[in-house]
């Protein structure tokens, strides 16, 4: 007589929380250690130059420094949340708290994606173009290429990887979401004008050359617009990369909301 065995199967879905939790690890620690060095690298004679000495009056105000300290804020929530389910992985029936998801999921689609691929993308795009207007080269004085890699480009790719292993299912209704995701843009815009009231000079150079025109409006109106898009575009990928979460029944919703927490199945 044999005596009937419990196995437990983990779908391979379950396997990616090691990828997302090694990201969340890489993403604290690249992005504080690189802030703390470079906060070393202000001081004695680079401090002379104007640039140099812009930059390192105005860190807090840039918008790079505002994403990575989402990334940061991101990477904390969903490691906690992350290695919750892994000690609760063998409670069956067990759900993380619901504050926990949620946080996490609007943490992602309102601020790490729209804010990410939009300082790559502008960022970049002016490098190319005439990076004086955002990026003086007498920065390269204190900020070695390492460093801004890291700021501009590296924060691409932590916010693909969260994509590549964490399925998520779209709101029924995105009005929300995208006035949350304009409400940061606003917020930053009235930093920017706040700076120059307060201070007289502006965050980026570019402002001082659009102010009193057309085109400063014009500006701000153009990042709106590429918000609108890039929020929807994360939609898009997710589709792509993980098809099946748009068709599931809301049963199952709520279960790909735990994002594998409860794959253990029960095989007699």
């Amino acid at each position: 007589m044999h005596a009937s065995k419990e196995l437990v199967s983990v779908p391979r879905e379950m396997y990616y929380i090691y990828f997302r939790i090694l990201a969340y690890l890489v993403t604290i620690v690249l992005h504080i250690g690189n802030a703390t060095w470079m906060i070393t690298k202000f001081y004695g004679d680079v401090m002379k130059n104007p640039h140099v000495k812009h930059f390192y009056e105005m860190q807090f105000y840039f918008f790079t420094c505002w994403t990575f300290t989402f990334q940061i804020i991101h990477a904390a929530v969903a490691l906690y949340s992350d290695i919750l389910t892994l000690k609760n992985l063998k409670h069956r029936g067990y759900r993380l708290p619901k504050m926990v998801t949620d946080c996490r999921d609007l943490l992602y689609t309102i601020l790490v994606w729209p804010a990410t691929v939009l300082v790559v993308t502008m960022f970049w795009s002016f490098w190319f173009y005439d990076r004086n207007l955002l990026y003086p080269e007498d920065i390269d004085l204190a900020i070695s290429s390492v460093s801004n890699h890291i700021m501009h480009t590296s924060i691409f790719f932590i916010a693909l990887w969260e994509m590549m292993f964490r399925p998520r299912v779209p709101p029924r209704s995105h009005t929300w979401h995208l006035l949350s995701v304009m409400g940061i843009g606003v917020i930053y815009l009235w930093t920017v004008v706040g700076v120059y009231v307060f201070k007289g000079v502006f965050v980026y150079p570019i402002f001082g050359h659009l102010m009193g025109t057309i085109y400063f409006y014009l500006f701000f109106a153009g990042i709106a617009t590429a918000l609108f898009f890039i929020y929807h575009a994360q939609w898009i990928l997710n589709d792509f990369l993980w098809g099946f979460s748009a068709h599931l029944d809301s049963s199952a919703k709520i279960s790909d909301r735990q994002n594998g927490e409860n794959f253990v199945k029960k095989v007699k």
